[in-house]
C-alpha cells in the first residue's frame, strides 16, 4: 500500500515546498505535490506543523550507543547503525580506525556481513570508510601509533580483497610511497580523502591528479600554514578549503570547530562542497565522565567530547548527525537549504549515488525525515519504511 504524507513542508530537490504532500510506492517516492492531497487507497500520515528532509548520510562513523566497529564483530557494526538511525541517517559509512590489519581485516568482514542484511526500515549500509592504518604519524589524532604503516604490495591486497566493502579511504599520501598507490585504489571504485596528514600544498595538488577527491575532517589532524626560512607554506587544510576539485568533511559538532572556522570553510567550500560527518565513536549517545577503550586506547568523556587520557587530542565526537544539522542552523545561521544538502546530496554526489540517495525527488530511494520547527527527528523512513524502534 502507498503511503501518502500530506500537510507537510518539503524540502524537495527541486526547492522549498509549504503544505505539500509525498507519496511513498514500496521503497520510492512516487508523487510529490505543491499541495494537500489525498490519494485513494493509501495509508495518510498527517504532517502538519512537520518538515520533510532528506535522511542524513554519514560518511565517517566509528561507533555509537556503546557500539565500537573497529571491535570486529557483527553486533557491533549493526549496534551503531541502529543508534545513528534513531538520529536520522539513513545511510551510513562505519569507520574502521588504525588497527592490527588481521583486526581490520574482522571489521571488513563485520561490515561485509552487515551490508549484506540491509533492509527496509533500517539505517543502509554503503560500504566501509578506512580512516587508516596509512596515516603519518606526527597527525595520529588519537589513532594508536604502534598501528600507522605505509602502504606497500602487500597491504593494497586489503583494498583488493574488501573492494566490494571499502568505499572511502583516508590516506596520508605524503607518508613513503603512499600517494604512488591512488591511481590503483581508485580504480577498484574506492573515493580517496586526505587526511591525519602533514602534507604539504603541493603534496595535495599532485595527490589530486593521483586520485584524491576529499579531505577528512577539515581543520582536524593536518597540516596547515607552515614557514620554511622566510616564506610560507600551505598545508592540507589550505588546499581544502582552496582546491576546488576537494570535497571536505566538517566535525560541525561545535566543539572540534568554532562557529569561525566553519564560516570561512562554508565561504570557501560553499554546501555543494562541504560534507557534515559525526565522526562518532561509541561514546556518542553517553553521559559525562564515563570512560570508553578503542583500539588500546583510552578515552574519557568530558564537556560534550572524548579526549584521550592526557587531555590533549579529541578522540572524534559524541554528536550525531542530527545534532550537528542543528548546530549549524540555529547557533551558526547557515542557511537551512545548504545545511540539508551538506548532510546528504554532496556526498551522495562525491560517491557516486546521488541518483538514488541524497535529495527527496520523484522516483529516488524514499529516505525521509520527518522533524519538528527545531528540527529534532520526529520520525524516519528508510527505503519508505518506519523503524518502529524508533
Amino acid at each position: 500500500m502507498k503511503t501518502c504524507i500530506k500537510n507537510i513542508d518539503i524540502y524537495s530537490e527541486s526547492g522549498f515546498i509549504k503544505n505539500g504532500s509525498l507519496v511513498i510506492d514500496g521503497e520510492i517516492i512516487s508523487e510529490i505535490y505543491a499541495e494537500p492531497v489525498t490519494p485513494l487507497h493509501a495509508n495518510i500520515i498527517d504532517g502538519k506543523n512537520l518538515i520533510a528532509v532528506p535522511g542524513f548520510i554519514d560518511s565517517h562513523c566509528h561507533g555509537g550507543g556503546g557500539f565500537d566497529c573497529n571491535r570486529g564483530d557483527l553486533e557491533s557494526v549493526l549496534g551503531m547503525c541502529d543508534f545513528h538511525g534513531k538520529h536520522g541517517v539513513t545511510l551510513i559509512y562505519p569507520s574502521l580506525a588504525a588497527n592490527d590489519t588481521s583486526i581490520m581485516r574482522k571489521g571488513l568482514e563485520s561490515i561485509r556481513k552487515a551490508m549484506k542484511l540491509n533492509e527496509s526500515g533500517k539505517a543502509q549500509i554503503g560500504g566501509c570508510h578506512l580512516e587508516g592504518p596509512f596515516l603519518n604519524k606526527a597527525y595520529k589524532g588519537s589513532q594508536a601509533e604502534e598501528h600507522i604503516i605505509a602502504i606497500n604490495d602487500e597491504y593494497l591486497k586489503l583494498y583488493d580483497d574488501y573492494r566490494d566493502v571499502i568505499k572511502r579511504t583516508t590516506i596520508a599520501p605524503e607518508v613513503e610511497k603512499n600517494v604512488e598507490y591512488f591511481p590503483k585504489i581508485q580504480a577498484m571504485g574506492i573515493q580517496i580523502s586526505i587526511g591525519h596528514s602533514c602534507a604539504t600544498i603541493s603534496d595535495v595538488e599532485y595527490a589530486v591528479t593521483k586520485g584524491a577527491t576529499s579531505v577528512t575532517h577539515l581543520y582536524n589532524a593536518m597540516s596547515q600554514t607552515k614557514k620554511e626560512g622566510p616564506f610560507r607554506i600551505g598545508g592540507v587544510a589550505e588546499a581544502g578549503l582552496t582546491f576546488d576539485s576537494l570535497y571536505a568533511e566538517i566535525i560541525a559538532d561545535g566543539y572540534h570547530l568554532p562557529k569561525e572556522l566553519l564560516q570561512i570553510a562554508y565561504k570557501c567550500k560553499g554546501a555543494d562542497k562541504l560534507i557534515i560527518c559525526s565522526d562518532a565513536n561509541m561514546a556518542a549517545g553517553c553521559r559525562h565522565g564515563q570512560v570508553i577503550k578503542s583500539c588500546g586506547m583510552t578515552y574519557i568523556i568530558e564537556h560534550n567530547v572524548a579526549m584521550n587520557e592526557t587531555r590533549t587530542s579529541l578522540a572524534s565526537s559524541i554528536s550525531p548527525i542530527d545534532a550537528m544539522v542543528r548546530h549549524l542552523i540555529f547557533n551558526v545561521k547557515f542557511p537551512v537549504a545548504d545545511v540539508l544538502k551538506m548532510s546528504s546530496a554532496t556526498l551522495a554526489k562525491l560517491l557516486n549515488i546521488y541518483s538514488a540517495k541524497g535529495s527527496i525527488s520523484f522516483g529516488k530511494d524514499a529516505d525521509i525525515n520527518l522533524v519538528d520547527k527545531n528540527f529534532e527527528v520526529i520520525m524516519t523512513f528508510f527505503k519508505g519504511k518506519i523503524n518502529s524502534d524508533r
